[in-house]
């Protein structure tokens, strides 16, 4: 039986880098990388959405992925970035994931709220096993997909984004279904890439290629056919 403590955890923010639940662009991840940490994080409820002006986040953005959700911001709303500048300075011009105090621009979020080194990495423990009452890794990824989904949904209703970007296309049945609640979804290829959409509500959903690696969104030039094939399909 999935434990209290699982359930109030994964049933609110926590796992989420964070940001502006009310911007129009939303990011989602698998899960948090690192060492793998055998615990559950404490629930984060609305009004504590983490913010990247936080000393936690000190230069948050000099990681790969992050300078990734940047570009993509940069290009989406027309935001203006000097030549040669500074990403921290782009990211406090803009404030970017800062808080929906702040007006901050962006959420960053995780479909999945355990952090774990990757997936070839994962060792779901007697300790995990005991903190969720989940016997598997599997069993796990299916909870969260329906349970956690549906938390996120009403999330989306709520916020109304214009369109979530969840990054890893291998992942893309989960990620439909725990945005839309099914997976059904329509394929758009690209000179370069190809990425999967569909509509949940008024949001558009989008499961597209990792930001970084050798074979995903790993240059200025496909940042920018990513992010005009997407105000495409808004605007369809």
């Amino acid at each position: 039986m999935v434990t209290e403590q699982f359930k109030n955890s994964a049933l609110s923010f926590a796992g989420c880098d964070g940001g502006n639940p009310k911007s129009d662009v939303w990011f989602c991840g698998l899960e948090w990388g690192g060492e793998q940490r055998n615990e559950l994080d404490k629930p984060i409820q609305e009004n504590e959405i983490y913010s990247w002006s936080h000393e936690d986040f000190d230069g948050a953005w000099l990681a790969q992925y992050n300078r990734k959700i940047c570009w993509f911001l940069w290009y989406f709303h027309n935001l203006e970035w000097n030549n040669g500048e500074n990403g921290g300075v782009f990211v406090k011009r803009y404030n970017i994931l800062h808080s929906q105090l702040e007006n901050g621009i962006g959420f960053k979020m995780n479909m999945f709220p355990i952090g774990f080194p990757n997936r070839n990495n994962v060792d779901w423990n007697e300790t995990l096993q005991t903190l969720t009452g989940l016997n598997s890794f599997n069993e796990y990824r299916q909870w969260c997909v329906t349970h956690r989904g549906e938390f996120f949904r009403n999330a989306v209703q709520k916020f109304q984004p214009k369109v979530i970007v969840c990054t890893g296309i291998g992942e893309v049945n989960n990620f439909m279904q725990f945005f839309t609640g099914n997976t059904e979804y329509e394929t758009q290829v690209t000179e370069k890439f190809k990425f999967y959409h569909s509509k949940f509500k008024n949001t558009l959903i989008c499961v597209v290629p990792f930001f970084g690696g050798a074979g995903g969104i790993n240059s200025y030039a496909k940042m920018e056919s990513l992010v005009t094939h997407i105000k495409a399909l808004l605007n369809s």
